[in-house]
C-alpha cells in the first residue's frame, strides 16, 4: 500500500513540474507591447559620416587638381606654339586646321597630348607634330613616374617633349638613312627601328660631341654630307634637348615585304625649352628639306646604299620563299590527311586497290630519281 502511495505522489509531482515548465515557456513566447513614445533614437552627428566626407573630399580635390593640371598643359602647349608660330607660318601655307577665325588650332588628343598639322611647303608633303606633356592632370601617375625613374633606369622621368614626323616630297631622288641619337637612348632606339638596325653604322662628326650623341649613317661620307655646319650648330645650341634626329627612306618598323625605298621622312624628337621663346631646333624643319632636295650622292656612297638595298631584297626574297614553302607543305599535309580520311571510309577491297596504286606511283618516283642521278 505504501508503494502505491509513493508512486502516486511521484506522478503528481512530475505533472505539476511539467505544467509549471510549459506555463513558463508560454510566458517567454508572449510578446511585450512597448509604446512608440518610449523608444529612444540617437540623433545623427556629423562624425557618423567621416568615411563619406573623406571620400568626397578626396574626389573633389583630385578633380580640382585634374582640371588645374589640364589647364596648365593647355597653357604650356599654347605658349610653346606662340613662340614658334611666326616661323612655322613663314615656312608652311597651312599651320593647324584653321577652323576658327583663321587661327592655328592645336588639336587636343587628351589632357596631356596635343596635335599640330602643317602642310603647304616646297619639298614637303606634310608634317605631324605631337606635343606630349607631363601628366600634370594626373598627380598619381606623375608622382609614381618620377619616383620609379629615380629607382630604375627602365622608367624615364616625365618631361614636356615634341615629336615631329615630316614627310618629304616623293619626287626627291636620293634615298638614304642617317641618324643622330642621344647617347642614353641610342641602344634602345637602334633595336626598335628597322632602318637604323639594318643599314645604320656608327659614324662620327667633329662638331658633335661623341660623349653626348651617337651618329648612325650608311657611310661616313654620307654623315658628313648631311650634318653640315649649320645643322651641327643648331644641335649644339639645343643644350642637350635633342633626343633624336633620323632622316630615312626606309620604314621605321619592320615591314612584311620589302621591295624598294619609300620617300624620305624626318623624325625629330626634342624636349621643350623652359621659356616660350623661339626654339632653334624648329629651324631644322626648314633647313633640312631644302638641303636634301639639293643633295647629290657621290658614286661610292650610292654603291654602298645600293648594296645595302640588295642585301635587304635578298633577305626578304628568302623570307618570302620560306613562307611559300611552308604554306605549300601545309597544304600538302592537309591534302594528305583528307585523302587518308577518305580511304578509311572505303571498303577493304577498294583500300587494297588504293594501296597498290600508291605503291606503283612511289616506284615510278624512285625510278625517275635514280635516272636523274645517273
Amino acid at each position: 500500500m505504501s508503494k502505491l502511495l509513493t508512486s502516486l505522489a511521484t506522478a503528481a509531482i512530475f505533472s505539476v513540474t511539467s505544467a509549471a515548465v510549459e506555463e513558463e515557456v508560454e510566458v517567454k513566447k508572449t510578446p511585450i507591447d512597448v509604446s512608440a513614445d518610449n523608444i529612444l533614437v540617437r540623433p545623427l552627428k556629423i562624425m557618423d559620416f567621416q568615411m563619406e566626407i573623406v571620400l568626397v573630399s578626396v574626389f573633389v580635390l583630385y578633380f580640382f587638381v585634374w582640371l588645374r593640371g589640364k589647364k596648365a598643359n593647355l597653357n604650356k602647349a599654347k605658349g610653346w606654339l606662340n613662340g614658334q608660330i611666326d616661323y612655322l607660318q613663314s615656312q608652311f601655307a597651312l599651320v593647324g586646321d584653321k577652323k576658327s577665325n583663321d587661327q592655328s588650332i592645336l588639336m587636343m588628343d587628351g589632357p596631356a597630348d596635343y596635335l599640330l598639322y602643317t602642310t603647304g611647303r616646297r619639298n614637303v608633303q606634310f608634317g605631324h607634330w605631337w606635343l606630349k606633356l607631363k601628366p600634370r592632370n594626373d598627380v598619381l601617375t606623375l608622382f609614381s613616374t618620377q619616383v620609379l625613374s629615380m629607382v630604375t633606369s627602365v622608367t624615364k622621368p616625365a618631361t614636356d617633349r615634341v615629336e615631329l614626323k615630316l614627310h618629304l616630297d616623293k619626287a626627291l631622288s636620293e634615298k638614304f638613312v642617317v641618324g643622330v641619337v642621344k647617347k642614353e637612348l641610342a641602344a634602345d632606339l637602334f633595336k626598335k627601328r628597322f632602318d637604323l638596325n639594318r643599314v645604320g653604322k656608327i659614324a662620327s662628326n667633329k662638331a658633335i660631341a661623341s660623349s653626348e650623341y651617337t651618329i648612325y649613317a650608311e657611310t661616313q661620307k654620307l654623315a658628313d654630307l648631311i650634318l653640315t655646319p649649320k645643322v651641327t650648330d643648331i644641335i649644339n645650341k639645343s643644350n642637350g634637348r635633342l633626343e633624336s634626329l633620323i632622316i630615312s627612306s626606309l620604314p621605321d618598323e619592320e615591314p612584311e615585304m620589302f621591295e624598294t625605298d619609300s620617300y624620305i621622312t624626318i623624325s625629330l624628337n626634342f624636349l621643350m625649352p623652359s621659356s616660350n621663346e623661339f626654339d632653334p631646333l624648329v629651324e631644322l624643319v626648314g633647313d633640312l628639306p631644302d638641303a636634301i632636295s639639293q643633295l647629290r650622292l657621290t658614286g661610292d656612297i650610292k654603291t654602298k646604299v645600293n648594296k645595302n638595298r640588295e642585301e635587304l631584297g635578298k633577305e626578304y626574297a628568302k623570307k618570302i620563299a620560306a613562307d611559300r614553302a611552308e604554306e605549300l607543305a601545309q597544304k600538302k599535309a592537309e591534302a594528305k590527311r583528307a585523302e587518308e580520311e577518305r580511304v578509311k571510309k572505303l571498303s577493304p577491297a577498294e583500300q587494297r586497290k588504293w594501296e597498290e596504286k600508291e605503291r606503283a606511283r612511289n616506284m615510278k618516283k624512285q625510278q625517275k630519281r635514280q635516272g636523274r642521278k645517273m
